[in-house]
């Protein structure tokens, strides 16, 4: 079997996967339809839910076809773990996330392989073009398998640093609230319905912490604990020892948490201050290689031109 053959077997059996998946949406949708035509539906509602109902099975066959191809992704419990703890940090703790991901991760593995290979195989015809096929499908397959894996950490790192930008004001909020005589159970759900607005992503994360002590009967320490452990924020961190230690103590919490503000603000600071002082080592770079070859044409370009005519001239 030569290269170009086994590469079309492969698509040929991916695009029937593709088909099968395809073909279970629209009996889906056509059971449906049959449905709403015999309890007596309006055109409009029908139509409204024509198109809710093929989304909806898109994404259904979508899905399937993704956690299919993931049961073949030789992924360790070490690896899934990781995975999850970045979807959950960039806001996605449903558990068809992590399946999502991996079978996203299959599928650029076998695109990689079957584009990489492909292309080599016809480069290079025969047995070689076999061997080099693979072994370049390998590596492309390889390279496109972590681009959904880095994403799933570039959206964390973006969501965790939102969340640490909007710390200090939820502080705030939460020390107005104390002070005006509510409890922290109380104070904490007024904090999350303030900050929802312009703040949505830590209003969520405490949000949970708030469902957790309302219905899970999590303590304070615990519930803000697991924030604090999911997102591995140091200021979050801070926030759950302070709360627990007036707690314990009996002492009030708004003085404590306006100096952690306070604390929280200067590091903030101090983190923006140590960045602009990188900034010039960081140019240096960029300045070279897009400054240094223009001034060296500018410089040396007339020195050059005549060196040039010098030696024409001595040649002559």
């Amino acid at each position: 079997m030569t290269p170009q053959t086994a590469f079309i077997v492969l698509g040929a059996l991916s695009t029937a996967i593709l088909i099968v998946a395809v073909r279970t949406m629209i009996d889906r949708r056509q059971v449906a339809r049959r449905l709403r035509l015999a309890v007596g539906n309006s055109q409009e509602s029908l139509a409204q839910s024509r198109i809710a109902e093929g989304m909806t099975g898109a994404r259904t066959g979508l899905e399937r076809l993704l956690r299919f191809l993931g049961t073949f992704m030789p992924l360790g419990e070490e690896d899934k773990q990781k995975i999850s703890v970045g979807l959950q940090r960039a806001g996605f703790p449903s558990s068809n996330a992590l399946v999502l991901v991996v079978g996203t991760k299959a599928t650029c593995l076998l695109i990689g392989l079957a584009g990489g290979g492909l292309a080599a195989s016809t480069l290079y015809p025969g047995l070689m073009g076999w061997g080099v096929g693979l072994m370049s499908g390998l590596l492309v397959g390889v390279a496109c398998n972590l681009v959904p894996e880095m994403i799933v950490t570039r959206l964390a790192a973006r969501r965790v640093l939102k969340i640490r930008i909007a710390l200090p004001d939820a502080l705030d909020l939460l020390i107005v609230c104390l002070e005006a005589g509510l409890t922290f159970e109380r104070a904490l759900r007024r904090t999350v319905n303030d900050l929802s607005a312009f703040r949505p992503a830590l209003a969520h994360e405490l949000g949970q912490a708030s469902l957790n002590m309302r219905i899970h009967g999590l303590n304070r320490e615990e519930a803000l604990g697991e924030v604090a452990k999911r997102l591995d924020i140091q200021a979050l961190k801070d926030l759950t020892t302070t709360v627990a230690q007036s707690e314990r103590q009996g002492t009030p919490a708004a003085d404590a948490l306006r100096r952690l503000s306070r604390s929280v603000r200067v590091e903030m600071v101090t983190d923006m201050q140590t960045k602009m002082a990188r900034l010039p080592t960081l140019l240096i770079i960029p300045s070279m290689v897009f400054l240094l070859p223009g001034l060296l044409v500018i410089v040396g370009g007339p020195a050059f031109v005549r060196l040039i005519e010098g030696l024409s001239a001595v040649g002559s």
